[in-house]
């Protein structure tokens, strides 16, 4: 069986020491074969090596893609558990234009007369374009009851019971895009009446469902005889 040079390749002959061709010294054939097995041993290990590492690539990849969905499913649940700051009355509520924007200065509320027919508290829609915020009184059997109604910035007819319950206070003004009690200084956003800041946020006016109808805002009389005081 012929051998060869492990450095050009040429054929020597078995018992040969050096190659030549070129000269290089070469190895017994028990010393080539231990070499061999050497290489092949090393060859081996290196890919079981690389094996186990890229199995182990694939596992973390795994995990990884298991803990990223399950943070994932966390987080949706978490912010799906969170109390929601629309409120159904004003969701429904009916858009009048595109938005009333208000200074940073407050805008107060302004007394105005309405009319009840029908079973409606009636007031005028354009009054309360004009004057912006309006205030004005139902007289329920069980006593007075205090209302207020705005434009929103979203352009939205909100009527609510003019009533901060645990201050007591009747009052408020609009400041840009929020509400303030005159009392207490609590305040709330202008379009949902979700709390912002301040001890009464939980009891902003309480809504009231409205139509308009030509141009007239109508509220439903039975609904205000109905409310009460929240505390």
């Amino acid at each position: 069986m012929a051998n060869f040079c492990t450095q050009c390749g040429s054929a020597v002959q078995p018992i040969a020491k050096y190659c030549s061709e070129c000269g290089a010294e070469l190895l017994a054939t028990d010393e080539r074969t231990a070499s061999e097995k050497q290489q092949v041993n090393y060859q081996d290990k290196r890919a079981r090596v690389l094996g186990k590492n890229q199995h182990s690539a694939k596992t973390r990849k795994g995990l990884y893609l298991v803990v990223g969905v399950m943070v994932a499913l966390g987080l949706f649940t978490f912010v799906n558990s969170l109390p929601s700051r629309s409120n159904p009355i004003l969701e429904n509520q009916p858009v009048v234009s595109g938005g009333e924007q208000y200074p940073a200065s407050p805008t107060q509320m302004q007394p105005v007369q309405v009319k009840v027919e029908n079973g409606k508290i009636i007031l005028p829609l354009d009054l309360v374009k004009t004057q912006k915020f309006v205030a004005f009184d139902y007289q329920s059997p069980r006593g007075v009851v205090p209302l207020l109604a705005y434009i929103s910035t979203e352009g939205k007819v909100v009527t609510a019971v003019s009533m901060c319950e645990p201050c007591k206070s009747t009052r408020f003004h609009i400041r840009s895009d929020q509400l303030y009690c005159n009392s207490c200084g609590t305040t709330w956003d202008l379009n949902n009446l979700s709390g912002i800041s301040g001890a009464c946020q939980d009891y902003p006016p309480d809504p009231l469902p409205s139509a308009v109808v030509g141009n007239e805002i109508h509220i439903d009389a039975a609904k205000v005889v109905e409310w009460v005081p929240r505390a």
